[in-house]
């Protein structure tokens, strides 16, 4: 969203696809917005099912072969109707990669969570190819919270987070709490993660602060303490701004949303991507990580005082993602390599 309003700023036209129940609020924006195919939405992620992280990788790469043909028919169709000047492509919709490859169009891919660390998953992934043809592929990361070194290829343009939420302010229920806040973040597309929040409400109950956990997509067994909230959906932002701590399942938006406010943070992956953000919140030293199958009271607790004592981290990674420049580097990164 960030880039797409800079863009629009700047007086590019933009045609989206995007998720049916996202096209209203797209329009509203000045988006010239249309469903994706009814078919893709139907292939939900299904990795939470297995019982292996092995396992969980598999039903992920199922799903997303799955949708492949799908995509790639939308891709095609939305650049054989608009006609655009260049094409940005979502990096998991591996089929519009593939036919983005196949354009005589400028095109490139916009990666809103981390590269693999092991070796050969983009060829598992099946998209190594038309990643590397890709003429820009935008990464909402720096190289300080990246660690690998110098080896990205060229066409790799990091910008830091482009973090968007819909405008909001603190829930009225939090305004009268003075204890400092920890925010408990679930996944928004279910993984069965809802243990998360019910272990940090036992974990942090008598602390001295006031645990504020969303569940956009978990459920949760009844009976929350006098010293927490709980919410299906809230802007993360207003509570961040007081919060101590937060606690996420490495979802590397909402992760790299409190650390860019300088928020230290307790990851505990569930399994896809969360696995490799948790692993570079603690070498930034911006953090903890806590596996969520040694996920107990006693052991979140502990990392949870950990994290909080790794604020002058948080605060470094903060000032870095600031300099990134964000959704204005990714757009001078589309106009120099795309529409120059």
């Amino acid at each position: 969203m960030p880039i797409l309003d800079e863009l629009r700023r700047r007086g590019h036209a933009i045609a989206l696809r995007t998720l049916a129940g996202e096209v209203g609020a797209m329009r509203s924006r000045g988006f010239d917005a249309e469903p994706i195919s009814r078919e893709v939405e139907a292939l939900p992620m299904e990795d939470w099912r297995a019982r292996t992280a092995t396992g969980a990788q598999l039903r992920a790469l199922s799903t997303i072969r799955a949708r492949a043909p799908h995509d790639s028919r939308d891709l095609l169709r939305a650049l054989e109707s608009e006609r655009p000047d260049a094409a940005l492509v979502d990096v998991l919709a591996s089929g519009a990669l593939d036919a983005a490859a196949s354009w005589n169009g400028p095109w490139g891919c916009y990666r809103p969570f981390p590269l693999p660390s092991r070796p050969g998953a983009l060829q598992l992934l099946g998209i190594a190819r038309p990643l590397s043809a890709a003429a820009l592929h935008l990464y909402t990361t720096i190289a300080l919270f990246e660690h690998r070194g110098d080896d990205l290829p060229p066409n790799v343009v990091m910008v830091g987070p482009c973090s968007w939420e819909p405008p909001g302010d603190l829930p009225g229920e939090l305004v009268e709490v003075r204890e400092p806040l920890v925010l408990v973040t679930t996944s928004s597309e279910f993984q069965d993660d809802g243990s998360l929040v019910e272990v940090a409400l036992e974990a942090l109950a008598g602390e001295p602060f006031h645990v504020v956990a969303t569940v956009p997509a978990a459920t949760l067994a009844p009976g929350v303490p006098t010293d927490a909230t709980v919410l299906s959906f809230v802007p993360h932002t207003p509570i961040l701004r007081r919060a101590a701590c937060a606690i996420t399942h490495g979802g590397m938006g909402v992760t790299q949303k409190a650390l860019s406010l300088g928020v230290p943070v307790c990851a505990v992956p569930f399994g896809r991507d969360q696995l490799e953000v948790a692993r570079r919140v603690e070498l930034a030293a911006a953090g903890s990580r806590l596996p969520a199958r040694r996920l107990k009271p006693t052991r979140l607790r502990a990392k949870v005082r950990e994290a909080i004592a790794c604020r002058p981290g948080a605060e470094r990674i903060a000032r870095a993602f600031a300099a990134a420049g964000g959704a204005a580097a990714a757009a001078d990164a589309v106009e120099r390599r795309l529409l120059g």
